[in-house]
């Protein structure tokens, strides 16, 4: 892909982290002079700070995040202020409301209903994703409604440990999942793949995760794969990982 963007001359393009990443990996092993670059937008899942970062840093134009739904197509961006973790601003006439945290939107764009399904209540289409919305209408993306870990009474977004463990220059890819506990009910479990040709324990990442974040949001337990479930857009699958631990534990 970089040779033929050497070779095009091409501004933009919008891709998922996975491919962000390879980019990201090639470029600097093998470095390309890509002036024609001006901006590129990145969704689908988690678009960590640092990956927003290095890219930026390495192509010399912004990697923004942008957020869609097979439901609604692009719904959320901002290419014209780049804010490093936002999805942005709702796009035309997309409406966003917040509800116990979760985000529904309408808009001209997006689906009525779902096939044999009752329509989708007054349009607003309830996304499942927890949200905050800035003072100047940018959406921050704060985790899955069914993917929250509850550690006594406590709700934490496996998003934020991972994007603090996506910090850490040892990690490649990072997976944070709620483990059963008698005590707390619940506590955060995180599984990391490693960046060739680096090494971290897993105290080291636990350490690190308390220089970032409050106590009762570090992992427990870090455990080390050598590559993450994802599923066929590139998103790591939390779903499956908590699979892969039950049947680890039931062995």
């Amino acid at each position: 892909m970089l040779d033929t963007w050497v070779r095009s001359g091409a501004t933009f393009y919008m891709g998922l982290p996975t491919l962000v990443r390879g980019l990201v990996a090639e470029q600097r092993a093998r470095p390309r002079r890509i002036a024609s670059g001006r901006l590129a937008i990145c969704g689908g899942d988690t678009v960590p700070v640092p990956l927003q970062e290095e890219y930026t840093a390495l192509f010399g134009h912004p990697l923004v995040e942008g957020f869609g739904m097979t439901e609604g197509l692009m719904l959320a961006n901002h290419p014209e202020a780049n804010r490093p973790g936002s999805m942005g601003r709702p796009l035309g006439d997309v409406e966003i409301r917040v509800v116990d945290g979760e985000m529904w939107v309408r808009g001209g764009g997006i689906a009525v209903g779902y096939w044999r399904n009752t329509p989708f209540e007054d349009g607003w289409l309830q996304t499942g994703d927890l949200v905050e919305v800035d003072a100047d209408g940018f959406v921050w993306f704060r985790g899955r409604k069914k993917e929250i870990i509850v550690r006594g009474g406590s709700n934490i977004s496996p998003q934020e440990v991972e994007e603090t463990l996506y910090r850490h220059p040892a990690v490649a890819e990072a997976g944070v999942i709620g483990e059963p506990d008698e005590y707390w009910g619940e506590v955060v479990l995180a599984y990391v793949t490693l960046r060739e040709g680096h090494a971290a324990s897993a105290e080291e990442l636990v350490v690190f995760s308390r220089q970032h974040l409050a106590e009762y949001k570090c992992p427990e337990r870090v455990l080390f794969l050598a590559g993450l479930p994802k599923g066929i857009t590139g998103k790591v699958q939390r779903r499956a990982l908590k699979e892969l631990h039950t049947q680890a534990a039931a062995s």
